[in-house]
């Protein structure tokens, strides 16, 4: 497992087609390759083209995980059947990729998780991960993303060339 480069951007807000669910901890990979196959099937459907990499943003309940994945697309999309719409938030958002299996992408969140406390900043919404190389593929990278903006009382970092 690695993580790579730490990268802060802005973005505009991201629509996005996505298939929600719930899946026990062992039906992840199956799920999101499932609800990645809908959701490009009802873009060709309108044909459309996804505006982006496959993404999945997801949080443990107790007993299973609430996911929801699918790919950003443009204004054109028309929701239908179980592929809906949701947003990927604009702002400030900070980054890494994970290379490796998905069962220790962990440390690469506990790593951004380090990163966000100890520049001044803090998580504003739910992360999600990005697979810019496909999805399900041992060697794969994913990106994982947080939504962040600076802490109150924190001031801005002076940056010395």
């Amino acid at each position: 497992m690695t993580t790579g480069l730490i990268e802060m951007v802005e973005h505009e807000a991201q629509r996005v087609a996505v298939v929600r669910g719930h899946v026990e901890n062992s039906e992840f990979d199956d799920f999101l390759t499932d609800a990645f196959d809908e959701v490009a099937a009802r873009l060709a459907d309108q044909r459309l083209v996804p505006g982006g990499a496959p993404f999945a943003r997801y949080r443990a309940t107790g007993v299973g995980l609430d996911v929801e994945a699918g790919f950003p697309v443009d204004d054109d999309f028309r929701p239908a059947g179980r592929v809906g719409e949701a947003e990927l938030p604009g702002g400030l958002r900070v980054s890494a990729p994970h290379t490796g299996s998905h069962d220790t992408i962990g440390f690469t969140y506990e790593i951004l998780s380090e990163w966000l406390a100890g520049n001044g900043y803090a998580a504003t919404g739910e992360a999600w991960e990005s697979f810019s190389d496909g999805y399900g593929d041992a060697a794969r990278t994913t990106v994982v993303t947080v939504p962040c903006r600076r802490r109150v009382g924190v001031p801005p970092q002076r940056i010395h060339v």
